[in-house]
């Protein structure tokens, strides 16, 4: 039974990952103009989110060899997908003056109620798993490379998303310069 619960943990995780990888500020679906917000809390929002996204797929692997660390860390990926998809769904953060894209609030919903069976099963997996499994086949070296990578992977994302939320979308720029000009 554990077995299954952990492909079923990596699945979610891995569907989630790539649900929440889809909404990159400045990508196809999240085009929200977030300039009203300070620099520094976009940024760290962004590397909070970035790494849920890279963690959650990292966590992949670790859930379907069945280590028992992975099932605890993915309970908290699953209560913090479910957190930042209610708190965007329910306007409480981030806001944006821009109304939210019908893609982007179907992908949330679709990413909280995923959110929900990837906590549940993470923790019965906890709590029914009798003693851990070492992640074996991993060698220290690969492990460095691999969180190297990650690490400048992660840099990128949040460097490019923190920039595409600050951007004033083309839109409201025009209409603001053309007010602006009118007034002049």
């Amino acid at each position: 039974m554990e077995n299954y619960i952990g492909y079923a943990v990596a699945g979610l995780l891995a569907l989630s990952a790539a649900l929440l990888s889809a909404l990159i500020p400045g990508g196809p679906i999240e085009n929200r103009n977030f300039s009203h917000i300070s620099p520094l809390k976009l940024g760290m929002f962004n590397v909070f989110l970035t790494v849920l996204g890279i963690g959650s797929f990292a966590l992949v692997y670790f859930s379907i060899v069945g280590a028992k660390p992975a099932f605890i860390a993915a309970a908290l990926c699953g209560i913090s997908y479910l957190l930042v998809y209610a708190l965007d769904l329910t306007k409480i953060f981030p806001v944006s003056p821009d109304r939210m894209p019908r893609a982007l609030f179907w992908i949330e919903v679709v990413g909280f109620v995923l959110s929900i069976p990837l906590t549940f099963l993470s923790l019965a997996n906890v709590f029914i798993s009798k003693g851990g499994v070492n992640a074996s086949g991993i060698t220290s070296n690969a492990m460095i490379i691999v969180l190297v990578i990650m690490v400048f992977l992660g840099g990128g994302i949040v460097i490019f998303a923190t920039k595409a939320a600050m951007r004033k979308s083309p839109k409201k720029a025009n209409s603001a310069d053309a007010k602006k000009r009118m007034t002049d």
